[in-house]
């Protein structure tokens, strides 16, 4: 991912740096290859194909999203900019959904 990305939710620019963090209300259950996530707070689930399932276990590890994308792109075949419109994409939905927050890394 680089530079910097759209943040859809409130209007807060998300960078390469950034830190991701699951929110404390969301229980996640591994599935097989797919994830399944349990918002407390709204009482909805969701269901992850592999490759959200491995973004999500990556940044419960706290790993920026510049670390999630190098790993990424070692586990999976697929172009790099493809890639960071996904990412971009589901960072984005998972904000809207209330399933995580973005800090700035100092």
């Amino acid at each position: 991912m680089t530079g910097v990305t759209d943040d859809r939710t409130n209007g807060k620019a998300t960078t390469a740096s950034s830190q991701l963090h699951p929110n404390p209300d969301v229980i996640a259950q591994q599935m097989k290859n797919d994830m399944v996530l349990l918002n407390l707070s709204t009482n909805l689930f969701y269901e992850l194909n592999r490759t959200a399932a491995r973004l999500w276990q990556l940044l419960s590890e706290g790993s920026t999203l510049e670390q999630i994308r190098e790993q990424l792109l070692l586990e999976f075949e697929v172009d790099p900019a493809q890639l960071d419109d996904e990412i971009q994409d589901l960072i984005g939905t998972m904000k809207a959904e209330g399933l995580l927050s973005i800090h700035e890394s100092a």
